[in-house]
């Protein structure tokens, strides 16, 4: 059989659909829900309250288990806070010292009726270092094999792969700045021909109305003068 390690507590989500279908959640028994999952201590002094009064007395109510921890020493679970309209409540684990002395031992959440553990400040920090760390040691290694190498038997050596891709990338970068400029030329030349055409036509659509008008005043000119004449013979013949 292999060894396997239970899960790790900040990593864990527990639930229990059934006790809450019989016993429904509210805030005088998250307590009592809470001590039904794995992040429970049944050493706590919770648990030495709910042996005592189970074979001694009736069940103590919340404020009754608040009291009475108050006056002891150890391990104990209390509602740091509550919100029933949420569905929310938080749960702390600490260590008492004395009445008005807590040292606080780690943060638990009940929403609807999942229960998580807060990861401590600890393993958010490591795990925050060690992706850093990670990153940094990839980006590293990226430069490191673009930087030549140095022997004494071989002198300088070049990652040639790294070389041919920094000049391919180069040489697309210029096809595609030299494709820019050619369909830059091609468009202003063909704006270029789009004017000669369109004057040349004006040009042309303006000739013949002056050439017309010039032979009808030519036209013009010759009928008046051919019926001067005609007056000037008449006498003539008379």
């Amino acid at each position: 059989m292999s060894d396997q390690q239970p899960p790790a507590l900040d990593e864990l989500q527990w639930r229990a659909p059934e006790w809450i279908q019989m016993f429904g959640l509210r805030t005088d028994n998250v307590l009592e829900y809470f001590a039904q999952s794995p992040f429970y201590d049944r050493s706590s002094n919770n648990q030495v309250l709910k042996m005592q009064s189970q074979f001694n007395g009736p069940m103590m109510q919340q404020q009754d288990i608040s009291q009475a921890l108050s006056t002891m020493r150890g391990v104990e679970f209390v509602i740091a806070m509550s919100n029933p309209a949420s569905a929310l409540w938080i749960i702390r684990k600490q260590n008492r010292l004395s009445s008005t002395e807590v040292i606080p031992l780690s943060t638990y959440f009940v929403i609807n009726e999942n229960i998580y553990m807060a990861p401590s400040v600890y393993s958010i920090v490591s795990s925050r270092m060690l992706s850093t760390i990670k990153s940094l040691r990839s980006a590293l290694v990226l430069a490191a094999d673009n930087l030549p190498k140095f022997s004494s038997t071989m002198g300088y050596s070049y990652n040639l792969m790294a070389i041919e891709d920094d000049e391919q990338a180069s040489e697309r970068l210029q096809e595609q700045m030299m494709a820019r400029a050619l369909a830059s030329a091609t468009q202003i030349n063909n704006e270029e021909i789009f004017l000669d055409v369109a004057q040349t036509e004006r040009v042309r659509s303006q000739t013949p109305v002056l050439n017309i008008s010039g032979a009808q005043s030519s036209n013009a000119d010759t009928d008046r003068s051919a019926i001067g004449a005609q007056r000037k013979r008449k006498p003539k013949d008379r």
